[in-house]
């Protein structure tokens, strides 16, 4: 998958991040299994490597105002509030928000 599409499912996906947190009562998400990564560690990799320019291993807002799925849902993915992306962070925005 190429970077470009990669960011731009973060849009989609960053967007549920919220209504799955809220609908998961305490005693159903213990017995509910974590889903599946939907990309590659490698695909990841590349992805954010293509985003975060001064290669400091994280992607700022300005960095990621080229790509306009990743700067629409900066502050959805950056859970830390810290003004960065990290690796973790976006492997996690990318993976494990399911789509509208």
């Amino acid at each position: 998958m190429s970077a470009a599409a990669m960011l731009l499912a973060l849009s989609v996906q960053a967007q549920d991040a919220d209504s799955s947190a809220a609908a998961a009562s305490g005693a159903a998400a213990a017995q509910v299994p974590a889903p599946a990564p939907r990309y590659a560690a490698s695909e990841l990799e590349r992805a954010f490597g293509f985003m975060d320019g001064n290669r400091d291993g994280k992607v700022s807002r300005q960095e990621a105002s080229g790509f306009r799925g990743v700067a629409k849902n900066f502050d959805r993915a950056d859970t830390n509030q810290d003004g960065f992306l990290s690796r973790e962070e976006f492997d996690t925005a990318m993976n494990y928000v399911k789509p509208k």
